[in-house]
Formats: C-alpha cells, sequence, structure tokens
C-alpha cells in the first residue's frame, strides 16, 4: 500500500511530488541512493544514472527518478493475494534504466503477467532555459493478470494529482486517503510562492505525509482510511506491516533537483519504532540531457 500526491503545472515548479511507502517493516530494502539495477553492488552515490531505494528481494523499485529527469511512482492495488510471474517493481525499473523515445508499451513485456498494479510515468518534454515541463502517463492492469492499459493525464490530474491502491476509473479517487490529502496538498502548493524555501516547501508535504485517521486500521481493508499507516500485524502474517519511509521530490522549472527520502517506522530490538526528522537522505543535481 502506498500514496502519493503530485502536480505538474506550478509556475515555481515542473514536478511537486510527495509519497508513502507502506510495506512489511522487515522487508529488506536499500535505502535511495545513486545507482544502476545491474550494478547494484556499487557503493558510491556518485555513480549511476537512477535514484531510487530498492526492494531487495522483488529487484525493483516503487519510485525513483534518472538523471535526466524520467520518473515513475508505483502503486499496487488491493486485492486477493495471488502469485505473478512478473515484478511490479521491474516496470519502474525498465523505465528509469531507458532514455529512448521508445513508446510505453515497449518497455511491458506483451507475454508478462502482474498483480494489480497503478504506475505514473513522468517524461521531460520541453527544456527552455527556466520552462521545463513534463509529460504524464498513467498505466494500470487494472487487477492482477489484466493487460495494461495507457492513458495520459488529465488536465485535473496534472493539476493536482492522487494516486493509491484503488482501480482507476472504478473509484480510486474516492479513497479517504486521496480524499483528505488532494485538498491538503493543494492549499500547500496555492501557498507557494517565488520566494518559498524549497526546505519549508518539503517540510509541509511531509507534514501531510503524516496525516492519520482517527480510528488507527486494525485490517488490510482499513488501510485506505490512513496516509500514515502505523505498524499492525495483518491477519494471516506475523510481521509488522506501516509506513516505512516518506519521500518528496521537487523539481524546478530550470532542471534543479531536490531529493528527500525520510525514514517514518523502523523495525528495531523486534519493535516498530517512530523514526525523528534526523533520519533521511537527500540528494540535489542538475538534470542533463539526453544524448
Amino acid at each position: 500500500m502506498c500514496v502519493g500526491f503530485y502536480t505538474l503545472e506550478h509556475p515555481e515548479y515542473a514536478l511537486v511530488l510527495c509519497s508513502n511507502r507502506d510495506e512489511y517493516l522487515e522487508r529488506p530494502t536499500n535505502l535511495a541512493r545513486f545507482h544502476s539495477f545491474d550494478k547494484l553492488e556499487e557503493r558510491s552515490l556518485l555513480e549511476g544514472n537512477i535514484l531510487s531505494g530498492v526492494d531487495v528481494r522483488a529487484g525493483g523499485t516503487w519510485l525513483g527518478v534518472n538523471r535526466t529527469g524520467r520518473v515513475a511512482f508505483l502503486t499496487n492495488i488491493t486485492e486477493e493475494y495471488k502469485t505473478y510471474g512478473s515484478s511490479r517493481g521491474d516496470l519502474v525499473a525498465n523505465f528509469l534504466s531507458s532514455n529512448s523515445e521508445e513508446d510505453v508499451h515497449n518497455l511491458i513485456p506483451c507475454d508478462a503477467k502482474y498483480a494489480g498494479f497503478n504506475l505514473l510515468l513522468l517524461t521531460p518534454s520541453t527544456r527552455g532555459e527556466h520552462d521545463l515541463k513534463f509529460d504524464g502517463t498513467y498505466v494500470t492492469n487494472h487487477g492482477g493478470g489484466g493487460t495494461p492499459i495507457v492513458r495520459p493525464l488529465t488536465d485535473a490530474e496534472r493539476r493536482c494529482g492522487g494516486m493509491s491502491n484503488g482501480i482507476d476509473g472504478r473509484g480510486a479517487e474516492m479513497w479517504p486517503k486521496v480524499q483528505h490529502g488532494l485538498p491538503s496538498f493543494k492549499s500547500i502548493m496555492n501557498a507557494v510562492s517565488p520566494t518559498t524555501p524549497e526546505k519549508e516547501l518539503a517540510d509541509d508535504l511531509f507534514e501531510l505525509l503524516t496525516w492519520k485517521s482517527s480510528q488507527p486500521p486494525t485490517a488490510r481493508s482499513e488501510l485506505r482510511n490512513t496516509i500514515q499507516v502505523e505498524p499492525f500485524i495483518i491477519q494471516g502474517s506475523r510481521e509488522f506491516y506501516g509506513t516505512r519511509l516518506s519521500t518528496v521530490i521537487l523539481v524546478k522549472r530550470t532542471g534543479e533537483v531536490l531529493f528527500i527520502e525520510r525514514d517514518r517506522w523502523k523495525f528495531v530490538d523486534a519493535k516498530p519504532v517512530l523514526s525523528d526528522h534526523s533520519s533521511q537522505r537527500e540528494f540535489r543535481f542538475s538534470l542533463q540531457p539526453v544524448h
């Protein structure tokens, strides 16, 4: 379970995106750094074209950006658990590993079957000196084993979009966490001016990502009600599940990028522990032209 909010139409920013990653607290995960998916053993933060965390077990990721500005954000669809032959995280890895102009359909193997997913893909479209813009594409299979459908973002989604674990066109926008987050996100962005410090905006977005429903979830079906998930043991599992990471990505119209990944809940000494704000990774870089 994850949730994210974004805009592609702010005067100062070509992209603002904030998201939570909800996952089992003990699932092996590499923290965000620059890397290449085919060289994950490399430890240098100066190497690699892709900035993301990595799901160690499956080998892909849920959110990332590459040095030329491609951005991908993935959520699963809430459904009955079933095993499929292909990993959803590979979709993000494939997109971020490519800078070609090939059609999105070509990044998805025609015979691949995935568990249900929603996928936001963003590609820089114009690169004027102070006029960077993004094209936005939404991909979903509407549930496990379904055929992926590709569509452009609507004008409303470009202005203020939200994505979680519902099914596109079947009430996904009505999930309580999305209903709460969208107006709060819009209010934050409306208050941003040319003099607003980036850190102030980032902190406001991180605060949005801490919102919790009055009743903490006690079942998988209740995860739709809260943006931050306080850890609990899901029925049928023996592990704590909750919001592990929060991420903010800011891309200015000039191509300058600020990426902050902040720890939320960790599993320490056999129990969930809430992290403080100092437990984070911060990266700044300028987008490179596509060669």
